[in-house]
């Protein structure tokens, strides 16, 4: 297995055209989408029971968005969570279906890890998936990784239904309600088009 690359803020690997830093621009727009929805509905008003509380509500174009809050009472307190962003290139030759009851699963767990605040799913233009996750305190999205679905889905999932995978972990300056925009603190990348997977990652200044 090679080794983690290194990349520069202003990098592109050579022939990885899924690293160049334009293709993260774009995901941030797609993150920030997800942020003000989850901020919309921590402005309304919401049933005290239960949760998980699934909100599907579609974009103006028709294109799906999901929104699963688990501890509201949190994203409302003075905290700085952090957030992950997955975005992901599919298979074309592959068949997502297992994809969905994988990713149900994982959102029946979440009460056994009450440190995952919110989970948000929002469908790209080009047909593929971002995800938005909101974790607190940082340890939360170490435990979540302690799940044996999360693992399975880490280790063989994505390799098998992904071409490539933009992993990014960013803050929330000031909290999730700060009506600040969402911070981006580095990327990791995975490529498993090869023999071997393929990682680099690209470390940014903190705010």
């Amino acid at each position: 297995m090679e080794q983690w690359v290194c990349l520069t803020p202003s990098e592109t690997a050579a022939g990885r055209p899924f690293t160049d830093p334009a293709r993260t621009a774009g995901d941030l727009v797609a993150v920030r989408a997800m942020t003000a929805r989850l901020r919309r509905l921590l402005g309304g008003d919401l049933p005290p029971r239960p949760r998980p509380l699934v909100r599907e509500t579609p974009e103006p174009d028709g294109r799906q968005h999901r929104v699963i809050l688990c501890d509201d009472r949190t994203l409302r307190a003075p905290v700085e969570p952090i957030w992950v962003g997955f975005f992901a290139l599919k298979r074309p030759e592959v068949d997502p279906a297992p994809l969905t009851p994988a990713d149900d699963e994982l959102i029946r767990e979440f009460p056994a890890h009450p440190g995952i605040l919110s989970y948000s799913s929002l469908e790209l233009a080009d047909g593929n998936w971002g995800n938005l996750i909101v974790p607190h305190p940082p340890e939360a999205r170490e435990h979540w990784r302690t799940s044996e679905q999360h693992a399975h889905a880490a280790r063989e999932l994505a390799p098998r239904h992904y071409r490539v995978v933009r992993l990014h972990d960013g803050l929330f300056p000031g909290g999730l309600l700060s009506g600040r925009e969402p911070v981006l603190v580095r990327t990791k990348y995975y490529d498993y088009q090869g023999r071997e997977p393929w990682r680099a990652e690209r470390e940014l200044s903190r705010p």
